[in-house]
C-alpha cells in the first residue's frame, strides 16, 4: 500500500504494510474537539513506538443496529466523517463493520479474534476514558489495558475534554444543532457546523414559480436545525470559495399540496448559474431569519421569498 488515504473494513486488511500498527476505537461522531484530541494522542503514541497510526470507527453506530427506530441523526454523513478524519492527518481508517454478531463478542474475543492474530502486529491502543466494548458494553479502558499490558502493549487513555463545565461529546453537539446555536456548535467540533450532501432532484418550482432556482441537498438521516429560512454559505465540492446564498429547511406546505409531509432542504446561490445535480455541497446556516409557513398562494410566497433574499444579502455581507 502507498501512503495515501485507505479505509478498509478489518484491522487484517493492514497487515500488508508490513509496519507495527496501533489503534484508536470509538465512534467519533461529528469529529468534535474531544475526538480530536483523541486523535493528536493516537499520533504521539505511533510516533513514540514508530508505528502507523490506524483509527477504528463502528458503522453503523451500535445504538443504529440495536434499535434503528431510536438511531440518533448523523452529524455528517459517512464520506464527509471520513474526510474530517483525513483531515486530521490520518492515512488508515477501519470502518468496522458492527453488527449483532459482533456485538455478541465479548471485550477478550474481541480483541483475541481482531487483533490479538498472528500477522497483525499490534502496537498499542489509545482510547478516550469513556470507551466501552464488548458484549453489553463490559469492558472498558482499565479492562484493555489489562489485556494489552499481558502482551505489553501500551494503552494510552485521553481525559475526557470539558467545554464551559460539561463534557464534550455527540450529544451536546446534537443538543446545540436542533437548537439552531451554531456558535455552541462550533465551539464544541471545533469548526462550523455544515449541512452536507449531494444535490439531487426536487420539485422544479422553485425556478419557474418563485424565481428562485435551488439545490435540493439529500438529508436522509441527517441531523437538521430548526425548520425555517437561513442566510447561509456553500462550499460546491470541486469549486473554489464559498458561495453565499439562502437556505429553507422544511415541508414547503405552500407549494406541497398533495401527500406527505417530506422534509426538504434547498440552497439558493446569489451568485452561481448552473446545474448542480450530482454536486456535493456543504453548507453552513448563518443566521436565522424566519420559520417555515403556510402562505395562501404561490405569489404571497414568491414576495417573502424576495424580502428573504434581501435580508440574507445583508446578514451575510
Amino acid at each position: 500500500m502507498s501512503t495515501a488515504f485507505h479505509t478498509v473494513s478489518y484491522p487484517i486488511e493492514l497487515a500488508a504494510l508490513a509496519k507495527p500498527l496501533v489503534f484508536a476505537f470509538g465512534v467519533f461522531e461529528g469529529v468534535h474537539v474531544g475526538h480530536q484530541r483523541v486523535v493528536a494522542a493516537l499520533q504521539a503514541l505511533a510516533q513514540q513506538h514508530q508505528a502507523l497510526p490506524v483509527l477504528v470507527f463502528f458503522y453503523p453506530s451500535p445504538k443504529a443496529v440495536f434499535d434503528p427506530t431510536q438511531a440518533a441523526k448523523l452529524i455528517y454523513p459517512l464520506a464527509e466523517k471520513q474526510r474530517l478524519l483525513q483531515q486530521l492527518g490520518l492515512s488508515y481508517l477501519v470502518r468496522f463493520p458492527f453488527d449483532l454478531q459482533l456485538a455478541c463478542l465479548s471485550p477478550e474475543e474481541f480483541l483475541q479474534k481482531y487483533f490479538f492474530i498472528d500477522g497483525l502486529p499490534c502496537a498499542g491502543f489509545c482510547v478516550g476514558d469513556d470507551w466501552r466494548f464488548g458484549h453489553r458494553n463490559s469492558g472498558d479502558a482499565a479492562l484493555l489495558s489489562e489485556l494489552a499490558g499481558v502482551r505489553g502493549l501500551p494503552v494510552h487513555v485521553v481525559p475526557a475534554y470539558i467545554q464551559d463545565g460539561a463534557v464534550v461529546s455527540s450529544t451536546r453537539v446534537r443538543d446545540a444543532i436542533e437548537q439552531g446555536d451554531f456558535a455552541r456548535a462550533a465551539a464544541l467540533l471545533g469548526r462550523p457546523w455544515n449541512i452536507c450532501g449531494e444535490v439531487v432532484s426536487g420539485l422544479g418550482v422553485a425556478g419557474s414559480k418563485l424565481s428562485c432556482p435551488t439545490a435540493n441537498i439529500y438529508t436522509e438521516d441527517l441531523l437538521l436545525p430548526p425548520w425555517g429560512v437561513y442566510a447561509a454559505k456553500a462550499e460546491i465540492q470541486g469549486h473554489d470559495g464559498l458561495f453565499k446564498g439562502i437556505l429553507y429547511i422544511g415541508n414547503a406546505p405552500t407549494i406541497r399540496q398533495n401527500g406527505p409531509p417530506e422534509v426538504m432542504v434547498e440552497m439558493h446561490l446569489f451568485d452561481f448559474d448552473g446545474d448542480l445535480r450530482g454536486q456535493y455541497l456543504r453548507i453552513e446556516p448563518v443566521k436565522y431569519l424566519r420559520q417555515s409557513m403556510k402562505f395562501h398562494s404561490p405569489g404571497l410566497l414568491s414576495a417573502q421569498v424576495h424580502k428573504d433574499l434581501a435580508e440574507a444579502k445583508v446578514a451575510l455581507k
